[in-house]
């Protein structure tokens, strides 16, 4: 079983690579309620820019609403 931090990286790289449907999935697999804080600590790790670390937190939280929304 994949840990917890290659499980974010997979789910990142289904972002990163625009596979946003793929990435809500993996997101419901991996936990709701527990994703987005861990992505958030995920992408401080990853990134030192502020923007970076906001457009893909804001990219991931829009799309995963607008996808389980429609």
């Amino acid at each position: 079983m994949a840990t917890k931090e290659q499980r974010l990286e997979t789910i990142h790289e289904s972002l990163v690579n625009g596979n946003r449907k793929q990435m809500v999935d993996q997101i419901k697999d991996y936990g709701l309620y527990d994703f987005w804080g861990d992505y958030r600590e995920y992408l401080l790790e990853l990134y030192t820019s502020d923007h970076s670390r906001y457009a893909y937190f804001a990219d991931a939280t829009i799309s995963y609403f607008r996808i389980t929304n429609r």
